[in-house]
């Protein structure tokens, strides 16, 4: 009987991801010398693709694990977790998650490192938009900045540590000391953006954190003046919020704005 394609391909990705055999019946020159070492060149280059793929991604991890330990976690975790995307590049999202459940206590830590360079990767090759003119706020009138509400670019992440993970990263890329080792340590989080094509990154504090979120989830001007307000006082509230959101203009994150329906 013949062997169609859907089934001969089924049968190479079977031997290629899960190392089963059966594809031999159905290739006229299963018996020749050099067969297997053929096939095994498929088998072995595969998985030597993806882990240079997690190594482009995942540097500093590489670094920190050692080469060896590296290859092998990478090995571990391409067994566990197909790649299931067109592109290469979108292979190790779980990564961290893997190493979490693995290496503990270790893990936690090695995770965090992970996600880390993960999460800059993301802001890369987030989709292309232009931010925010300070201009087109200029026109609006004042009575209907109340009701204004934001959107942020597609490129704006968020991150939350509660490691040195990111200091470690920094000192490996030359951008401040390098820690001795990578450690638990108190909870900060950091806000990560692209302009251009750099990424950038700094730390938040819990009062810009919080009116950021609120922002993300649509809060308009207003509302954001009355969690300021909390803060420092209502006299100085809206002067504050203003300056916070200059400065996030200043740094493109903000993407546009939408007037309040009585206005559109």
């Amino acid at each position: 009987m013949k062997t169609s394609l859907r089934e001969l391909q089924r049968s190479f990705q079977n031997r290629v991801l899960r190392h089963r055999r059966g594809i031999e019946s159905q290739l006229s020159d299963a018996q020749d010398e050099d067969f297997e070492p053929r096939l095994d060149a498929y088998v072995g280059g595969y998985r030597t693709r993806l882990i240079e793929a997690l190594a482009g991604s995942f540097p500093v991890l590489k670094a920190a694990l050692g080469d060896d330990e590296f290859e092998y976690e990478m090995r571990r975790y391409i067994e566990s977790t197909d790649s299931r995307h067109f592109s290469i590049r979108n292979y190790g999202a779980t990564l961290g998650e893997s190493l979490q459940d693995r290496l503990s206590p270790s893990g936690r830590i090695l995770r965090e490192l992970a996600e880390w360079e993960w999460r800059l990767a993301e802001v890369f090759d987030a989709a292309d938009d232009a931010p925010l003119d300070v201009q087109e706020l200029a026109a609006v009138a004042p009575v209907l900045w109340p009701g204004l509400a934001f959107s942020l670019r597609a490129c704006v992440r968020c991150f939350d540590s509660r490691t040195n993970a990111v200091q470690f990263w920094r000192g490996a890329n030359g951008l401040c000391d390098m820690p001795d080792e990578l450690t638990v340590s108190p909870p900060s989080r950091w806000l990560i953006w692209r302009r251009g094509i750099t990424t950038l990154f700094r730390s938040l504090g819990p009062l810009e954190s919080e009116l950021l979120e609120q922002l993300r989830a649509g809060a308009n001007f207003g509302f954001l003046c009355e969690r300021m307000a909390l803060h420092v006082g209502d006299a100085d509230a809206p002067q504050r919020t203003a300056s916070l959101l200059r400065g996030w203009l200043a740094e493109e994150i903000i993407l546009g704005f939408v007037l309040p329906p009585a206005a559109e």
